[in-house]
């Protein structure tokens, strides 16, 4: 892989240099039809031209992308950035109102939608694009999606006609300072409103050239990767988007994760790359088409963004193995503020039940009460990282300190470092629960649950005691034809038998389905609002 100075780069430079020298032709394969790297620069191009004339864009402004991964989110993302104009990422299925609300905040001067999204053009005081989802797909498949899909979206602007050539000035190149913003994107977790966090270009380029840091082979020896994470998530724009464009690997894109058609589509396309959150690959599991199918093209498998069962690794990585793959499913940390994971368990590196050891440039700490803890003891993680956000698009609060003459980023997470370096995540400090005083964490409560055969998730939360201050509730989704009684039984004595009294669920609920939020994770927040009430 070449060795280039990223300082001063724009994405859009980074994805012209071709960093690994790859000769694979295809960068996007969409439902049945591939598109080359020519073919896509050339697209970014003339986008750039045209929505650069068509609304006045210059240096500074800002746009934003409510989009599943799709062509079209590719191509706006790097034809602003190649315009010096920041991209605002939202989550497709955000209501309008929220989405009005986020292109006031961030000034943006259009907003780019999918046929799919339910909302009207007139409610929002800037131009509305609206790109056909099936525009890009082969002829079979934009027949089936016409007909089983309907368009909600309700009026904008065709997106697709900006893709035609239209006799415009050749723009040229904006520089960006490393001080300036390119990316705006949605804090994570399931608690509280989300922040705004403002990111530069080397953030997101310097994260692609580690890749070598955490693929299992050598960089050459793989072609594809299976994109199923939205580009709203700072893994899927960086490491599934980004990454794919840089070393010039095949991104496969998906719309919308359907376990039976993406399952064939992985195997068909022959992905080298699996990333994911749980619930992905527990639906994967549940397919035959892939527990049955050829995995010996898969050479990497990573999840994260929540909880991670040590059950599902074990069930994964026997499917695998039956598959014919060598692939391992690698469990990873990292935070919105920084991009999206900086530490992660590799071949090279990894350790049973911890979520990773750090990426190059990376150090990890673990304070509590001010003083720095040793080895094996539980308390905040701080990191210092060459991946750190800007700041946030709110005055105010900052969660940086700083330390020996160091910037230190104060995760709000709580957890501890073996004496190799490994991080072992325990809970969000904010998600942590106190039984007569007592912290008690949800993550181990949940660990004892998924351990018992029939809990397909578990979520615990606390809630309010008159004696205890609060106590715990468990809220399980059991697999299906599970007694619910019996599965009560089990999963209480596998609490009594692996915690602490304090931690022991006092309410324990199985529901056929737990609420998960827009990114997939289990919705804590909407369960403790639900027992608020």
């Amino acid at each position: 892989m070449q060795k280039i100075a990223l300082e001063g780069l724009s994405m859009y430079e980074a994805i012209r240099l071709n960093m690994s020298e790859s000769t694979v032709r295809t960068a996007i394969s969409y439902y049945g039809k591939k598109y080359s790297f020519d073919r896509v620069l050339k697209w970014i191009d003339i986008l750039a031209d045209n929505l650069s004339a068509r609304f006045s864009l210059k240096k500074g402004d800002t746009v934003t992308l409510c989009m599943p991964n799709s062509p079209a989110a590719l191509l706006t993302f790097y034809a602003a950035n190649k315009l010096g104009v920041a991209v605002n990422l939202v989550h497709p299925y955000i209501p309008p109102e929220k989405l009005v609300e986020s292109v006031k905040k961030t000034d943006s001067k259009f907003v780019l939608v999918y046929d799919l999204y339910k909302g009207d053009d007139s409610v929002f005081s800037v131009p509305v694009l609206v790109s056909d989802s099936s525009y890009f797909m082969s002829a079979a498949a934009k027949l089936y999606y016409r007909f089983t899909q309907k368009r909600t979206m309700k009026g904008g602007l065709p997106f697709e006609q900006f893709l035609k050539k239209c006799g415009n000035p050749h723009m040229s190149v904006a520089k960006f300072s490393d001080d300036e913003v390119a990316v705006l994107l949605a804090s994570g977790g399931t608690t509280g409103e989300p922040k705004i966090i403002l990111h530069n270009n080397f953030v997101f380029n310097n994260l692609c050239a580690k890749a070598e840091e955490f693929l299992s082979e050598p960089i050459e020896n793989y072609t594809a990767l299976y994109n199923v994470l939205p580009i709203f998530h700072g893994f899927g724009l960086c490491i599934n988007m980004h990454m794919c464009m840089m070393m010039r690997r095949t991104n496969i894109m998906c719309i919308r994760f359907n376990a039976k058609a993406s399952a064939k589509q992985i195997i068909r396309e022959k992905a080298n790359i699996l990333t994911g959150v749980p619930t992905m690959f527990l639906k994967l599991l549940g397919e035959k088409t892939f527990t049955e199918g050829d995995l010996s093209h898969l050479k990497d498998v990573y999840v994260g963004g929540d909880s991670v069962p040590e059950q599902l690794v074990k069930d994964f990585n026997a499917a695998l193995e039956k598959g014919g793959s060598k692939a391992k499913m690698y469990i990873g940390y990292g935070l919105t503020e920084t991009v999206t994971v900086c530490l992660v368990n590799t071949l090279a590196h990894h350790a049973e039940g911890s979520v990773g050891y750090p990426l190059s440039n990376t150090f990890l700490r673990v304070y509590k009460d001010k003083r720095q803890l040793p080895a094996g003891e539980v308390g905040e993680i701080y990191i210092d990282t060459d991946q750190f956000m800007l700041g946030y698009l709110e005055d105010g609060y900052s969660p940086f300190v700083e330390i020996d003459g160091k910037k230190w980023l104060k995760t709000g997470d709580y957890g501890w470092l073996d004496e190799n370096g490994f991080l072992f995540f325990k809970q969000r400090i904010k998600n942590m629960i106190k039984v007569s005083g007592v912290p008690v964490y949800p993550s181990e409560i949940e660990a004892a649950a998924l351990s018992v055969e029939g809990v397909k998730k578990a979520c615990a939360i606390g809630v309010d005691d008159g004696v205890r201050g609060q106590v715990v509730k468990l809220f399980i989704e059991g697999a299906d034809g599970e007694d619910a009684e019996k599965l009560k039984s089990r999963v209480l004595a596998a609490c009594r038998e692996k915690l602490i009294a304090y931690a022991v669920p006092k309410q324990i609920e199985i529901r056929s389905r737990l609420p998960v939020n827009l990114i997939g994770k289990i919705d804590r927040r909407a369960l403790e609002e639900e027992c608020k009430r």
